[in-house]
């Protein structure tokens, strides 16, 4: 396989089945990971549409199985392998990226969100992400090769309701940073994207989850603090940059000779990310308070 390669996680929906197609056309051979048959067959579909099927890979794997990840790699490597596996049993695979895509968000009042959904999102957003890179660094190794870690602008910044998955993205940010320094003698590249609202399903599944765990508790102390938020969720699923813009950065850092540490996208957000961070605690308290009516 002469091909540049890439693994991604994630690729059901939302950013990383666009960055799948978006690679696979651009003559990438993508490896993505889904977890129902129905999401495997129509992106099989969509990628004929767009003429590039044949450098689109797709296999079975829920991330926070170790086993099934040790699966995954084990299929990436046969896939890499080719024929020469039997020809050539020295042979090393060459994997020339990771995209560190698949994730959840667990929504809802810290006061009231079970333990169980706290525990349920770093394991999926935190220890998944690192299972997986740690399987495939032999062959990132080997490459010289490149992982992108998909953080979010929720890592840099806080907001209620959100704490969870605020939690669980800063966690992923500051593993992101060791694991940049400690692969520099390696030649792996680590890189943060770093994205603000995009039409995706991510929020509105997380809204709906957490009414559903709060329940009769919804009309309590926090009522207003879930509908003002409940009104943001739905606006954010229709609204924002359109999620190509992601595919073309992640297709902009692959092309690089030298990709920066983390992007922000779209790259206007970089400067709000910024300023946000800059600010006084209590000012930007205030500031969030005041545009959630809390």
């Amino acid at each position: 396989m002469d091909k540049k390669t890439i693994v991604i996680t994630g690729c059901s929906s939302g950013f990383g089945r666009i960055t799948a197609l978006t690679l696979a056309e651009k003559g990438w051979h993508v490896f993505g990971t889904v977890r129902k048959e129905t999401d495997r067959e129509s992106l099989i579909a969509e990628a004929g549409r767009h003429g590039c099927s044949q450098n689109l890979t797709i296999l079975f794997c829920d991330i926070t199985q170790q086993e099934q990840v040790e699966q995954l790699m084990e299929q990436v490597t046969e896939h890499l392998r080719g024929d020469e596996a039997m020809e050539h049993e020295e042979h090393v695979p060459r994997l020339d990226a990771l995209m560190n895509n698949a994730g959840t968000a667990y929504g809802g009042p810290i006061e009231l969100l079970p333990i169980e959904d706290l525990r349920n999102q770093f394991e999926i957003n935190v220890f998944a992400q690192i299972a997986v890179t740690q399987a495939f660094l032999p062959l990132l190794k080997e490459a010289r090769g490149i992982i992108i870690m998909v953080s979010s602008i929720g890592g840099r910044v806080a907001t209620p309701i959100a704490g969870a998955y605020n939690a669980s993205k800063a966690a992923l940010e500051f593993l992101s940073d060791a694991l940049r320094i400690e692969l520099v003698p390696f030649g792996v590249r680590v890189v943060l994207v770093e994205p603000i609202s995009s039409p995706t399903d991510i929020w509105n599944t997380s809204l709906e989850r957490a009414l559903q765990r709060i329940g009769a508790q919804r009309e309590g102390p926090y009522e207003r603090l879930l509908q003002v938020s409940e009104r943001f969720a739905k606006r954010f699923s229709k609204q924002g940059f359109p999620p190509q813009v992601f595919a073309d950065m992640v297709a902009h850092i692959l092309e690089s000779d030298r990709p920066g540490v983390r992007y922000a996208v779209p790259r206007s957000a970089a400067i709000p990310m910024t300023i946000g961070r800059l600010l006084p605690d209590r000012l930007r308290d205030y500031l969030v308070r005041r545009t959630l009516k809390w």
